[in-house]
């Protein structure tokens, strides 16, 4: 990597550190239910006192980057093309280039922030900056779903898909089944990071469309479970289902419905085709006579 390009990166990440890192309404909440309600200057201090240990849990909050402080530096990590061996670096860079940080509160607020070598190579890592969406998957996006790919990009760098050919010709098959300036970009967003937490957790080795065949199976099976534990909770109550010996695991409908469609959606995008039902079935065959006339039903094994 050139000196130019971690010059370049650093400067980003030291101008977000000086101009503040935003918070949201979240970390605010956070901080009065925590802390009370602070006037600025007590909460300065407070994050500038080394000796309390409610200090580091809060420097950790505020120094921890968003979606906005994210989105503002996709543009430059994503040219940047840095690689892990490179994060070190990048961090003695930016700690030699920061004489301060702040965090920009919702209402104006400025509270600076203590920075230490330490907490520079969390928010590195935190970054992410040597998780890059591949370039050809990033230039399909910004085709398709043109007003989401910095979103999506931000998303694949934080999720981190280990981009192995398989799972990259996996996620390039299903950003090219998305049609261009595609008319409900939302839905096809959340198939995309649906995808990306997918391929996030599949198992070393695994091909992505047999696992994502399995994976909408168990989805299929949870919902039904959680259909069946529905049924049972309407006609009884919680405590006499758990003394009887019902095992009644947090199963969210809903939710588990909404996984399943987006498997679905990917599966039939993918393949053209529905996703095989994989669980158990039954179908009614009739009535016969005798073992020669139900074995008939399914035809000569020779044949």
């Amino acid at each position: 990597m050139h000196d130019t390009t971690l010059s370049t990166v650093a400067a980003a990440i030291i101008d977000i550190l000086e101009q503040g890192l935003p918070q949201d309404d979240a970390v605010v909440h956070f901080i009065a239910s925590t802390h009370g309600d602070l006037p600025d200057t007590a909460l300065a201090a407070l994050v500038a006192d080394g000796d309390d240990p409610q200090a580091a849990s809060l420097l950790e909050l505020l120094l921890f980057p968003g979606p906005a402080a994210a989105l503002a530096l996709e543009d430059v990590l994503g040219q940047a093309g840095l690689k892990a061996s490179d994060l070190p670096a990048l961090a003695r860079a930016v700690m030699a280039g920061a004489p301060r940080a702040v965090a920009r509160l919702p209402g104006g607020s400025r509270i600076p922030l203590p920075l230490s070598p330490e907490s520079v190579r969390r928010l590195i890592d935190r970054l992410a900056p040597h998780r890059n969406l591949p370039a050809g998957l990033r230039a399909r996006l910004e085709t398709h779903l043109p007003s989401e790919a910095r979103e999506l990009a931000v998303a694949a760098r934080q999720i981190g898909p280990d981009w192995t050919p398989a799972a990259a010709a996996f996620a390039q098959t299903l950003f090219d089944k998305l049609p261009p300036g595609a008319a409900d970009t939302a839905q096809a967003a959340q198939l995309v990071r649906f995808a990306l937490r997918f391929l996030a957790d599949l198992p070393a080795g695994s091909l992505p469309l047999p696992a994502l065949f399995a994976r909408r199976n168990q989805l299929a099976a949870q919902l039904r479970r959680a259909a069946q534990q529905e049924e049972a909770l309407a006609k009884s109550n919680y405590e006499t289902l758990i003394l009887s010996g019902n095992r009644l695991p947090y199963l969210h409908a809903p939710d588990i419905a909404r996984e399943l469609g987006h498997a679905d959606a990917i599966i039939r995008a993918i393949t053209g085709r529905p996703a095989p039902e994989g669980g158990a079935s039954c179908q009614d065959l009739g009535v016969f006579a005798g073992l020669e006339e139900l074995l008939s039903v399914f035809g000569d094994p020779a044949e």
